[in-house]
């Protein structure tokens, strides 16, 4: 008897795992996509997908407990993020996925006509950029020096930072000073233009001046097949087209 309902017991717990929900944690942007994505999956296969995004510090504590998969808007900050979580997660197991290009998104209808980064450095304009100061693990962080830095011109380099009125830890602390028109500019990436069509205009860096960072995830060491087939599932055809619709490319 007691055979039997460890049987049963064994066959309860491996159902229980395999139609457990697959936890995401990472930083906003990213999860616009995600979450279309989550749903598509869902659909799919009645596995719940659950992204959890925003600063670090809101979801670090529940998700060194339950994260199935973490998940960055770039290489440098994914590595931060994941690094504070010693070996559950490895980070030479970081995968990148799709990448997109920083923009400039000025007020609605670019009313100081900005044509790329170097009018930033030119004009009398309010910047504000995400940079996480040693504080904040955030995708923008250096993202204006790296661009501008390829001017080779320590003016206009000086001259943008003077034009910087808000240094600030993440997206999202630059999306609420920007809708607040306290900035003219906000030094941000493709996928926040797409996924806030409404709230500014959405202006090209120079070519020889813009830089692209990734989406990347990566899986909780020893994690089952569902997690492992949600991460194979973001390279599908299905994922690719919704990625492609908030600005990611292969």
């Amino acid at each position: 008897m007691k055979k039997i309902i460890s049987l049963f017991g064994a066959i309860a717990l491996a159902l229980s795992v395999a139609n457990a929900d697959i936890n995401l944690y990472g930083p906003g942007g990213p999860h616009t996509a995600l979450k279309d994505v989550g749903t598509k999956y869902t659909e799919k296969t009645g596995v719940k997908v659950n992204v959890n995004f925003g600063p670090q510090a809101t979801w670090f504590e529940k998700a060194k407990n339950d994260a199935d998969i973490l998940f960055g808007a770039s290489d440098q900050s994914a590595l931060a993020i994941a690094s504070d979580f010693g070996e559950e997660f490895n980070i030479k197991n970081i995968k990148p996925l799709y990448f997109r290009e920083a923009i400039i998104l000025t007020q609605k209808g670019n009313p100081l006509n900005i044509k790329g980064l170097k009018d930033l450095a030119k004009k009398e304009v309010r910047i504000v950029v995400p940079e996480g100061a040693g504080k904040s693990n955030t995708s923008g962080t250096g993202v204006w020096e790296d661009m501008i830095g390829r001017t080779k011109n320590i003016k206009m380099i000086q001259d943008f930072r003077k034009n910087i009125v808000a240094f600030v830890p993440n997206s999202g602390s630059a999306k609420k000073l920007f809708a607040e028109n306290k900035a003219d500019a906000w030094i941000t990436w493709l996928d926040w233009s797409k996924s806030n069509p409404d709230i500014g205009t959405a202006v090209q860096i120079e070519k020889d001046l813009v830089i692209y960072r990734t989406f990347n995830v990566v899986a909780r060491e020893n994690s089952n097949q569902e997690v492992k087939d949600f991460i194979n599932f973001l390279s599908s055809k299905e994922a690719k087209e919704i990625f492609k619709k908030y600005g990611w490319r292969e």
